[in-house]
């Protein structure tokens, strides 16, 4: 690899842990709709303890959003589901 190569690299590295950067920090600022009690209690039914309340709002975040999925295909389902018997 030639210097220019490592160059690229290591900025492109130093960006993206920028970015993660900022990202943790913006979790701070966030409520999310699952309370990190909840969270916290459930990680550490499961064996995990975290002090970082970070890493608890990105668990909240993930399961907001996997929930909100589920949500969302279920209703897509049920539309179909409507309108086939209703066009039948």
């Amino acid at each position: 690899m030639n210097q220019n190569q490592q160059q690229q690299s290591s900025d492109g590295r130093h960006d993206d842990d920028a970015a993660h950067s900022d990202f943790l920090a913006s979790l701070m600022d966030y409520t999310p709709t699952i309370p990190d009690e909840l969270v916290e209690h459930y990680l550490a039914k499961s064996g995990f303890q975290c002090p970082d309340v970070r890493l608890i709002r990105l668990v909240a975040v993930a399961t907001q959003k996997f929930v909100s999925e589920v949500a969302s295909d279920a209703l897509q389902y049920a539309t179909q589901l409507f309108l086939y018997h209703f066009i039948m």
